[in-house]
């Protein structure tokens, strides 16, 4: 199942990203090559009643992740916060059960529908989703 998860999954977001430079490189684990950047992207599969969140790995050239993630502290987290994945899907539980909801820029962009919690969405606003959720603390 997993192969062919990331094989759709990288057909998904090749058709997303239009102007993305390179071809979309799925990893079948969390390791990427010398000089790329292994990035996780969080996938919610629905089992009858229930829902499970399952990760996906991109292999990121460094042009790559800076047209995919412009902020270069954002960037910069990526390495870290794909370590911290039990964490990050946490909070992404917490914020589509509506039993966290992130304040300022965060929250207005979960509010106006235009941004959902995808790992870029974790990363770029980690510095305020950290502080602000303290549910599993």
């Amino acid at each position: 199942m997993t192969c062919r998860l990331d094989a759709a999954f990288a057909r998904h977001l090749s058709a997303l990203r239009t102007g993305y430079p390179g071809t979309v490189t799925m990893l079948s684990h969390r390791t990427a090559g010398p000089g790329t950047t292994a990035v996780p992207h969080f996938l919610t599969l629905q089992l009858g009643e229930a829902s499970m969140d399952v990760v996906v790995w991109e292999e990121m050239r460094p042009h790559q992740l800076t047209a995919w993630l412009p902020q270069a502290d954002a960037r910069d987290r990526v390495p870290y916060l794909a370590g911290r994945i039990p964490r990050l899907i946490r909070i992404r539980q917490a914020i589509r059960a509506g039993t966290f909801t992130p304040s300022g820029a965060a929250g207005t962009e979960l509010a106006t529908g235009d941004r959902y919690p995808s790992f870029r969405y974790l990363t770029q606003h980690w510095p305020t989703l950290t502080k602000e959720y303290t549910h599993d603390q």
